[in-house]
């Protein structure tokens, strides 16, 4: 398996940079195949392949559980949002489902004022966790990790993130939803996604904002990529959009991402 990941990460190129205001993407690009053949969540749960719900009729915030009723693997990432059932959710790691399989899904709140039963599933919010939040959330995740606790996030810091975004932008959400400060930055979210378009090949993305690497994704499928791009971009420009966008907007060069693509593949 390592030596297949290995030769993978070796064909992975970097494309030309774009850059808008304070944000920088370099493209990376994969024109191989991937060797596992799998489905997204958010492509998943439209056809109806996957069911996600409550933990039990009274719910339990830190969990979900999720049946596979397909005969293919699905691929849920770490920050991916779900939305309805009682309260909005994210995802607090990286799962690969096994075909014809149910498991429990670790998970944080992203509507801290809503504890009432909407739907009887879920659904995909088409967002994910802003950057700042998402990484925040990562780190109390592994201490959890570190102390046999499981994959438990810091509820009260993914709150206190996400508070913090609706006040800089001077957006109110009355349940404190994460995805009503999105979708009320629809114009400001459009724009960038306008300046940062998904490419031919493109299984990835190397962000800068202010000139400095702040984030990589990369997934072994341009074509699950291409299902994620879009919300990748707008989770990097909310944290964007509360930066300094006025004045100098230094961009993130070439060589600095070359040499941090080296590291990450070398670790």
């Amino acid at each position: 398996m390592l030596n297949i990941i290995e030769a993978t990460l070796n064909e992975v190129k970097l494309g030309d940079p774009q850059h808008y205001r304070n944000m920088s993407v370099f493209p990376l690009l994969f024109s191989g195949k991937s060797k596992l053949e799998y489905s997204m969540l958010g492509k998943a749960l439209n056809e109806g392949h996957i069911m996600i719900t409550e933990i039990s009729e009274n719910g339990s915030v830190p969990e979900l559980k999720l049946f596979n009723m397909s005969e293919s693997y699905i691929l849920l990432l770490d920050g991916e949002e779900l939305e309805g059932a009682k309260q909005n959710r994210v995802l607090n790691t990286t799962l690969l489902v096994y075909p014809k399989s149910e498991l429990k899904v670790p998970v944080s709140c992203t509507e801290q004022g809503r504890w009432n039963r909407v739907s009887a599933a879920f659904q995909h919010s088409g967002k994910f966790l802003f950057r700042r939040a998402r990484g925040n959330k990562m780190s109390s995740v592994h201490q959890s990790l570190k102390y046999g606790q499981g994959y438990r996030s810091n509820q009260s810091e993914v709150w206190n993130d996400i508070s913090q975004l609706q006040y800089k932008r001077s957006i109110h959400s009355p349940t404190s939803a994460m995805k009503d400060i999105y979708d009320k930055e629809k114009d400001n979210l459009d724009d960038f996604l306008k300046a940062f378009p998904l490419i031919e090949g493109q299984c990835g993305i190397i962000v800068g904002l202010g000139g400095q690497v702040v984030g990589l994704e990369y997934l072994s499928s341009s074509d699950r990529y291409l299902d994620v791009h879009r919300q990748l971009i707008e989770s990097y420009t909310m944290d964007a959009l509360v930066e300094n966008l006025s004045g100098e907007n230094p961009e993130l060069t070439l060589e600095e991402s070359q040499r941090f693509l080296e590291q990450i593949w070398s670790a």
